[in-house]
């Protein structure tokens, strides 16, 4: 993904916000339903997302993104922006899961 919080190499966590936990990283993929005419348009939109990526389209209208977040609330956040964006007809959240992110926890480029 584009971009995630870590833990410091002090060893002590960064925290962006009272209900943040750097130890904890939420993955969720969604299904954006899109007017064929805007699929372009709306892509773009997604991919400018900081925790968002777009890994699959069909020329249909459909999207399949997928978000790295600190926090649920932050998936919804994500979903009500979609939602707003121009020939977005429905985004679906289709997967969530909650990694922890402990000593043994490696980030891959």
């Amino acid at each position: 993904m584009k971009q995630r919080s870590a833990p410091c190499h002090s060893g002590s966590a960064v925290s962006a916000g009272p209900s943040f936990t750097s130890e904890e990283v939420h993955i969720s993929s969604l299904v954006v339903h899109v007017k064929p005419e805007g699929l372009a348009q709306v892509k773009a939109q997604i991919n400018a997302l900081p925790q968002a990526e777009v890994y699959g389209e069909s020329p249909v209208g459909k999207l399949i993104v997928v978000l790295e977040t600190p926090n649920h609330r932050k998936v919804t956040d994500i979903i009500d922006t979609i939602n707003a964006f121009e020939h977005v007809l429905t985004t679906f959240l289709v997967f969530h899961q909650v990694e922890q992110q402990g000593s043994d926890f490696e980030d891959t480029p």
